[in-house]
C-alpha cells in the first residue's frame, strides 16, 4: 500500500489519488459511510445491494405514482403493504 498525500480544501473537499481510486475501481457518485476515530477519518464505499437498489426504484416510481395520483388513505397503504409483503414473501 503505498501513502499518497492530499489536502482539504476550502469547500471541505479531499481528493482521492487516481491510482487509489483506480485500484479499488471507484467511480464519480459513489457513496462512502465517513467515521473519525481521534485524529484518524476513515472512509468506506457504501455498498448497496441489489435488493436494495430494487427496493429504491420501487420507492421512487411508488412516489412518482403517488404524486400523479394525489395520494392514498389509510386503507389503500395497508392493503398496499399486505400485497407487498405477500409478493416478496
Amino acid at each position: 500500500m503505498a501513502l499518497e498525500l492530499t489536502r482539504l480544501s476550502e469547500r471541505g473537499q479531499i481528493v482521492i489519488p487516481t491510482e487509489l481510486r483506480k485500484s479499488m475501481n471507484l467511480k464519480e457518485g459513489e457513496r462512502f459511510i465517513i467515521m473519525g476515530v481521534g485524529d484518524t477519518i476513515v472512509l468506506r464505499k457504501l455498498e448497496l445491494s441489489e435488493e436494495r437498489l430494487r427496493l429504491k426504484r420501487l420507492i421512487r416510481e411508488s412516489r412518482k405514482k403517488t404524486k400523479k395520483r394525489g395520494g392514498f388513505d389509510e386503507s389503500e397503504i395497508a392493503k398496499l403493504i399486505q400485497e407487498t409483503r405477500n409478493a416478496t414473501g
